[in-house]
This record gives C-alpha cells, structure tokens and sequence, in this order.
C-alpha cells in the first residue's frame, strides 16, 4: 500500500515510526501518509490511561525532545514517596525510585513528594485521602507502572484503652495511642503490637494434678492480670499471653502436687495463696500485675467422690451417734435426781402422782368412783 490514512481521535495519540525510528506524533485528527516501502509504523496510545505505556519510554523521551510536548517525566529519588494528583483529584500513591511518564493532555498533573527517610508517619489528611481513593492497595501502588506487592502505607488502628508500640525493621520506635495511624512501608518493615491495658481476667482450665497422695484432681483457676508496662512485657517475652498461662498452670501444679488432698480440703485458701506467692514476682518483672487469683472448682474422680462420700456419711453418723448417747445420758441423769428430790419430799411425790392421774384421765371416756376421794387418788395411782 503506498498511501495510508490514519484518523486520531480526540482521546487518542499516535506515534508513528519509520524504519522503527520515532518520526513525529500524531495529535487528534485526519492524516494521510505516503508508505512507497512499507517503512512506516503507527502506535495508538489512548490518553485517558493518563500513563505512557511503552516499553522503550525512557530510551524514547530521553532520544526525542518532540515527545515532551506530549509528556511530562517524573522521578523520585530512594527515600520518598508521591501522591499522584489529576485535576486535583488523588489517583495514586507512586513508590520511590519510579519514574513516571504520564500524557500531559490528560489533565492537570501535579505530583506532591514525601520524604520517607526519616519521618514514615502519614498526616491524618493524607491518610484520609489516600484511603478515599482507594490507593492503599498494591494493585494501585505506582512502580515504574507496574504494580508490586505491597501496599504503600501500614494503616493501623489501636483500640481504646490499648496501648501500640512501633517497631521499625525491628527496632522499638514509639508507644501509638488509640485511633487510627498511617505509617510509610517503603524501604521499612513496619509492626505494631497491641497491649489491653484493662484488668483481664484469664482461666486456667481442666488441669490434672496429682496431690502428694496420688490423688488425681481435676482443678480450675480464675486470675485477674493487668499490664502495667508495655514495653518491658514486649522486650521480655515472645507471647506474654502464653507466658503467663504456664506460669499460672505451673504455680498451680507446684501448689497442689506438694499437699494430700485433706490438707487440701480443709485449708481452701492454701492454692490460692501458694499460686499468688509464687507467681507474682515473675509477673512483675516483665511488667504485668497479678491483681487476684483463685481456685474455681476442685473436682474428683468419681471412684474418689464415692469413697469421699462414704467417708463423710460414716463420721456424720458417728457424729449423730455420739450426739444421741449424750442426750440419753443427760436425760437418765435428770431422772435420777428427780426420784432423789421426791424420794425426800412426799408433797413432791403427791403433785407428781396427780400429774400422771391427769394424763391418765384424758384417756378415760368415763369412771365410776368407789371409796371416795381416797380411794380414787389410792386405787388409781397404784393401778397406773
């Protein structure tokens, strides 16, 4: 084909290339070139991408001034970031080291860079921003236009009545408050460990110990903890739930393993004490408080509950027993001294046997008297 038409649209820029060398581009319109050998080539570029995409960009702005009426270079040194803005309108977070070539004719191009050297903390407004665009996402990150997988920012949120702590490429940089925070993580490893500076309370469950007497109890343990100091417990131990959970398990099993079960039973506040005594000083040097602890249940194997019960029946009878002899005895002894008293006493005697004619009269429907008086009180008393 000798001639060759090519309509550019107003959206669209086309680079045309002779003998794979950049002639000229083409802005929107209707052109109509002559192509006697075939040498030409035309490359349809759509601005609305905003990005040049080429893979030989930085060979061909560098080697053709012409291309930048069309497109503007942007390059960020190792230790800062961008905040790539289009008709003021936020389009994307641009990592150190890239260079950007971006169509001009595609709206108002303003590029805002942030040293990350020494300063990695994102101002709340930035962080809003970013977030509203929805760019702290690798997929939106700007690298060389190219994506990577990381995002540009640790967006962090600290609970209420927590306290964070900021580690740097492992290195303890501050103590956060609660709320929201954004950190830069280009060139940076950036953690945050969270600590609940509230009274905690924490169960050590379904324990099986053995008592100096080889019985097996199965015992539940309440504590209540509470961090006093973040940073020594972060700096002390890898998990600080986990220390203290064998800490208490252990103090517990030390505890119990060196009383028999009596000992146990009757001095209920032994564990408790035993546990807190043990436990409190290794809790403190790693900056956590033991506030209380207590034994929840203490259950026995139910061969142990049987025998147990058994043993606490035998002694309650024992005890009934002992009760009931005691009572027989006071009472023969109150009858002793009464037939001493009337033995002594006939008016005694007389007002005793009146007392039993009573009771027997309230048996008696009806009676006849003979003798009189005497006879009656005489007769029926001796009956009785």
């Amino acid at each position: 084909m000798l001639r060759k038409t090519q309509i550019v649209a107003e959206n669209q820029r086309v680079l045309v290339f002779k003998n794979q060398a950049l002639d000229r581009v083409l802005t929107p319109g209707k052109y109509h070139m002559w192509d006697i050998k075939n040498e030409l080539e035309c490359i349809t570029f759509d601005i609305n991408d905003l990005y040049f995409k080429e893979k030989n960009a930085e060979r061909l702005y560098r080697h053709y001034p012409e291309l930048s009426e069309h497109i503007s270079h942007y390059q960020l040194g190792s230790t800062e970031a961008g905040l790539l803005y289009v008709n003021d309108l936020l389009r994307g977070v641009v990592a150190p080291s890239t260079h950007l070539y971006l169509w001009k004719e595609s709206g108002e191009i303003r590029l805002d860079t942030v040293p990350i050297e020494d300063n990695i903390n994102v101002d709340e407004h930035a962080l809003f921003l970013i977030n509203r665009a929805g760019a702290n996402t690798a997929a939106r990150l700007i690298k060389n236009d190219q994506t990577v997988a990381i995002k540009p920012i640790a967006d962090l949120y600290v609970a209420k009545n927590h306290i964070g702590l900021l580690y740097v490429n492992g290195q303890l940089v501050k103590q956060l408050t609660p709320g929201q925070h954004g950190f830069w993580q280009f060139n940076h490893t950036v953690e945050v460990k969270s600590f609940d500076c509230r009274a905690q309370m924490l169960e050590i469950s379904g324990q099986e110990i053995l008592s100096k007497d080889r019985v097996s109890l199965r015992i539940n343990l309440n504590a209540s903890i509470q961090v006093n100091d973040a940073e020594l417990a972060a700096r002390s131990v890898d998990d600080v739930g986990d220390f203290i959970y064998k800490t208490l398990q252990l103090a517990l099993r030390e505890a119990v393993g060196t009383k028999s079960l009596d000992d146990i039973l009757l001095d209920k506040l032994y564990v408790n004490e035993t546990v807190k005594e043990l436990v409190v000083a290794r809790l403190s040097n790693i900056g956590i408080a033991l506030l209380s602890v207590g034994v929840k249940d203490i259950i026995l194997p139910g061969e142990m509950k049987a025998i147990l019960n058994q043993v606490v029946e035998a002694q309650k009878a024992a005890e009934a027993n002992v009760i009931k002899r005691r009572e027989e005895t006071s009472a023969t002894r109150s009858l002793h001294n009464t037939a001493k008293v009337m033995e002594n006493n006939p008016t005694l005697m007389r007002l005793k046997e009146l007392e039993a004619l009573e009771k027997v009269a309230e048996r008696i429907d009806s009676l006849t008297v003979y003798g009189g008086l005497d006879g009656l009180m005489n007769g029926v008393v001796k009956v009785a």
